[in-house]
């Protein structure tokens, strides 16, 4: 099946992602999760549709990391040999994953191979700034005495976020809380990921002041992310190897979001 990839053309194809089952589609291999750094692959086209200005395109297996867990979606080009496609949005459907285009060029053959090129410096900033987001968690608690319970978080490409439920401002203890990670983040300690039983994956993060409640019951093997020593929580992010990737923790702003809860914003920053 050839597909015509122009952004112009009002045709709709009639093949519908609705499940990797009713497609007939295995469910895509998640790279990222082989190998966390790879910057380029070369996977083969499963299936194209085309609804309105953008397009859906489902590979065998892909780098891009679709959004899901608190991380926005990877973005990057999708190459073919007489097709190009601006990758702008990243979903996961029913065990496929979806790169969405609104930007195309050429045509692309179901079938064929192509080069799948993520924008790296998009996806590394978001590794860094996952990771320091639960490196900050651990050091909120160290900073006021292991009473703090974070409520909230968001990640994003230039900061990330916490919110801590407090009675009073974390204000006065910004600095300590910027020694520790600091601290933490020069020690360069490794980041470990593994895959475990729900029963050990509770019993592992209860050491780090964590918990699995939030995630669904009929999940029975848990991917936890663990800076080693210091925190341990289940994650399906990408991360980066060690903390000292992340450069520094730089604050940006502390804010009341009321009822108790305090807003922290901060981001890794390289020198």
């Amino acid at each position: 099946m050839l597909i015509e990839l122009k952004s112009s053309e009002s045709h709709i194809l009639t093949w519908v992602i609705a499940s990797s089952k009713q497609s007939g589609l295995e469910p895509t291999r998640l790279l990222y999760y082989d190998d966390v750094s790879l910057k380029e692959f070369t996977a083969r086209v499963l299936a194209v549709q085309q609804v309105g200005e953008e397009w859906r395109i489902v590979l065998d297996q892909t780098a891009f990391y679709p959004v899901g867990g608190g991380q926005p979606a990877d973005k990057g080009r999708i190459k073919g040999l007489n097709g190009d496609a601006i990758v702008k949005d990243v979903r996961m459907e029913h065990g496929l994953v979806v790169h969405l285009a609104d930007e195309t060029t050429g045509r692309m053959e179901q079938g064929e191979e192509v080069l799948g090129i993520l924008d790296w410096d998009r996806r590394y900033s978001l590794m860094r700034n996952h990771t320091l987001a639960h490196l900050m968690a651990e050091a909120i608690r160290r900073a006021t005495g292991l009473t703090e319970e974070v409520v909230g978080s968001g990640l994003d490409v230039d900061k990330a976020r916490l919110d801590i439920a407090r009675e009073g401002s974390l204000g006065p203890v910004i600095p300590d809380i910027e020694e520790i990670a600091n601290n933490v983040i020069k020690e360069n300690r490794p980041v470990e990921i593994r895959i475990m039983p729900r029963r050990e994956a509770e019993e592992r993060v209860a050491r780090f002041h964590e918990s699995l409640k939030t995630l669904p019951s009929h999940v029975q093997n848990v991917r936890v992310i663990e800076i080693r020593d210091w925190d341990a929580c289940a994650c399906g992010g990408t991360h980066v190897k060690s903390t000292g990737e992340i450069g520094a923790v730089e604050f940006l702003r502390r804010m009341s979001k009321g009822k108790g809860v305090e807003r922290i914003e901060f981001r890794s920053k390289t020198s």
